[in-house]
């Protein structure tokens, strides 16, 4: 017997391999059990009926195949549900199908209807062979029922895997273009909101009227709680769209960038921020991303702790990994879930901001194989990021 080698299937990027290990199963243990070389399921799509799958057990393997040669037999031989069953086509008492048979050099055929629950025909199972089988009517009326129901089960199974993969990659798709629109968007607005800051600035220090100066002064606040919302969408956007080109590779000083960036906050917000920075050696990590972390942590403890209190602040290398620690003391009850925090969108109390920051600064220390726990002791909570100095080695 010879089946031209043929694509099994129209070309479909959601058809996995792995969608036909029931069926294949299947065909090997009836081929195994007949002796027949091979098993073919064929499915019906509408009024279009296609090979499902073709297995050859003398290889034992799926093989592409084309229908032709199933089409004609089926043609010729396939009326109405009945099984068929022909163990030696030169025997059967059907002279019709020894012919076709014969022409297609099998000697033995089994065909057997797929139905499903509404009792419509929805494919057909096939064993054939070139030389003559003897089988077991009997029991393969008990077995090929209970085969027939699996295949149709999996049809159905395998197409509605094959519809989430479909759906899967749209909507990933839409929450990429999604992510791309809030990023553009932040880009737009980022500069005019920083003029507005450094303009509300500037006049500060220029204008004597104190109700002149309070206004600026709410100005300046307003800027800078935009330009921090402006900033998480785009740190967002960056993560989940680029998380796999970041590269971590320069050494940098880390010192001068926290002492900047507290800076920057004590003269925002009026405050001493208590500080212990010990670090005598460059870290390898992206400058601007860390310093984004280090920005949502001292953010983060500002914005929700008691403002009455010192926020501490310790950086310094314990067993070849850089910390950073914060701790502050609340000002309410913090959720018995911790880990909650660094989930996207997850707000605190009072919070005027997305939920971003403490996700975004979870993220920027993943990137850089770290990572950040954090503790509650009575009121006090302590953020730890940690990162290896060494960039290819896992944190000790």
């Amino acid at each position: 017997m010879t089946i031209p080698n043929q694509p099994n299937q129209p070309y479909d990027r959601y058809i996995k391999e792995s969608d036909f290990n029931s069926c294949k199963r299947i065909l090997e243990a009836l081929c195994g059990h007949t002796k027949m070389r091979y098993g073919l399921i064929r499915k019906k799509d509408g009024q279009t009926w296609g090979n499902w799958c073709v297995y050859d057990y003398q290889y034992q393997k799926i093989v592409a195949k084309n229908s032709e040669t199933y089409v004609s037999i089926y043609q010729a031989i396939r009326k109405g549900l009945s099984p068929i069953y022909i163990d030696d086509s030169e025997l059967c008492s059907v002279n019709q199908w020894t012919d076709i048979l014969q022409k297609f050099g099998l000697k033995s055929y089994i065909s057997y209807p797929i139905i499903n629950k509404k009792d419509a025909i929805i494919g057909h199972l096939s064993l054939m062979n070139a030389e003559p089988v003897k089988f077991d009517q009997s029991k393969l009326e008990m077995l090929l029922p209970v085969c027939s129901d699996l295949i149709a089960i999996d049809f159905k199974t395998v197409i509605e895997y094959r519809n989430t993969r479909r759906k899967l990659e749209q909507e990933l798709n839409y929450s990429k273009n999604r992510e791309l629109v809030l990023s553009s968007l932040a880009h737009d607005l980022n500069n005019p909101v920083s003029i507005v800051k450094v303009i509300s600035q500037y006049l500060q220090g220029n204008i004597k009227d104190e109700n002149q100066k309070s206004l600026l002064k709410k100005i300046e606040e307003a800027s800078f709680r935009m330009k921090g919302i402006i900033d998480d969408v785009l740190d967002f956007s960056s993560i989940r769209l680029d998380y796999g080109f970041i590269r971590v590779r320069d050494n940098q000083r880390m010192d001068s960038l926290i002492r900047q960036i507290l800076s920057e906050f004590e003269l925002l917000h009026n405050r001493t921020l208590i500080a212990n920075i010990n670090l005598p050696v460059d870290i390898p990590c992206d400058h601007t991303k860390m310093g984004r972390a280090f920005t949502n942590l001292i953010g983060n403890a500002i914005k929700h702790g008691n403002p009455h209190q010192n926020i501490e602040i310790n950086a310094f290398i314990e067993k070849e990994n850089f910390i950073f620690s914060i701790t502050n003391e609340v000002s309410y009850s913090q959720s018995s879930d911790l880990t909650d925090l660094f989930k996207p969108f997850v707000k605190g109390a009072n919070s005027n901001g997305l939920g971003l920051g403490l996700f975004i600064a979870n993220e920027i220390a993943k990137i850089h194989k770290g990572k950040i726990t954090v503790s509650l002791d009575d009121n006090k909570i302590a953020f730890n990021l940690m990162i290896p100095i060494d960039s290819t080695a896992p944190l000790q």
